[in-house]
């Protein structure tokens, strides 16, 4: 038993493609200088500080954790390059 994909009884090809929905959507025209004016308004608007003003997570962290979280990233990169380097090996 085969399905019936044809709406009204018209063949597929007489039915004109529609699209997406964002192809059906109308959009302003609208440069990228202006998206992102737009963008950093809504941001400022809405209370979102900007990133220059954020201080990071790694910054708030004492400094003993914060030189072991770098330290022990450092030796996993260091890690993974030896196990690459000795699996190409063998």
């Amino acid at each position: 038993m085969t399905a019936d994909n044809n709406r009204n009884g018209e063949p597929a090809s007489d039915r004109r493609d529609q699209g997406t929905v964002l192809d059906r959507m109308q959009m302003p025209p609208m440069s990228g200088d202006e998206a992102l004016r737009r963008f950093h308004k809504d941001r400022e608007a809405g209370g979102h500080k900007s990133q220059s003003d954020e201080t990071t997570e790694l910054a708030k962290l004492h400094p003993v954790m914060r030189f072991a979280a770098v330290a022990s990233t450092f030796v996993l990169i260091v890690a993974v390059l030896l196990g690459v380097l000795y699996l190409i090996g063998s």
